[in-house]
């Protein structure tokens, strides 16, 4: 296995896992995979706990990132070696990206949730990972190196969470015959309890961050129509902020 994660090896791997992803991204935007091309409705339904469709444009942001990540790393005069598992993750993680969004063109829902799963496990790895390296107290360049894996980890989780309400909605699931505002109330409670554990866990505040902004864009979309929903997410996002705070005067304590 060691023969494997060479310097060159795993260089190489990130660069064609990433070409993969760029070439699946292009296809299906352009349709040519199944009928629903990126940035499309893919289902004539809507969970009422997805946001407000500028939410997603964190994805430019992210997939910046991922580009800039292994170019850095080729490019960079120093590297430990504990880096070179993380690039295997890396690649397993956008060809897993690339997969999804062959899957969502063809409202493939249900292997989108397997595969969405996936990425979240590659992405707590990656994260791992860092914060071992962190600790062994290895060099880490914070915005192309860390932050990028924090956010998308962060919008990852979230997502799994849409992606799982939007497969049961397509599927017509009748929520055990809770209505769906009740039901979606519901859902993002499990979802700010997760959030909120991971983190008192790990104490990443662009993974909070993330939090906010998703929870922004879905009280504007909520608005005028379900302030109730509105309202839930206002609160939400003050929880956020606050344990934000708090979690920064205790680090400042701390050093």
């Amino acid at each position: 296995m060691k023969m494997i994660l060479t310097h060159k090896n795993t260089h190489l791997i990130s660069f064609i896992s990433l070409t993969l992803l760029l070439i699946l991204y292009i296809m299906t935007l352009n349709g040519f995979f199944g009928p629903h091309p990126i940035g499309t409705t893919s289902t004539s339904t809507r969970p009422l706990i997805v946001p407000k469709g500028f939410a997603f444009s964190i994805w430019g942001l992210i997939y910046t990132g991922l580009i800039a990540f292994p170019i850095y790393q080729f490019i960079k005069k120093k590297e430990a070696p504990q880096w070179r598992p993380l690039r295997v993750w890396y690649s397993i993680n956008v060809i897993l990206n690339g997969l999804w969004l062959v899957c969502a063109s063809y409202d493939w829902l249900w292997i989108t949730v397997i595969i969405i799963l996936m990425m979240l496990f590659s992405l707590i790895k990656i994260d791992h990972q860092i914060r071992t390296m962190k600790n062994e107290g290895v060099e880490i360049n914070y915005w192309i190196e860390s932050f990028v894996f924090s956010i998308y980890f962060g919008w990852v989780t979230l997502a799994t969470v849409l992606n799982i309400a939007a497969a049961l909605k397509f599927y017509d699931w009748d929520a055990w015959g809770i209505p769906e505002l009740y039901w979606s109330l519901i859902i993002l409670s499990i979802t700010v309890v997760i959030i909120i554990k991971l983190f008192r866990s790990y104490h990443d505040q662009a993974f909070m961050t993330v939090g906010i902004w998703a929870f922004f864009a879905l009280a504007l979309r909520h608005w005028e129509r379900l302030p109730m929903l509105a309202y839930f997410s206002l609160g939400i996002i003050m929880i956020f902020i606050i344990l934000l705070i708090f979690n920064q005067i205790v680090r400042s304590k701390e050093t």
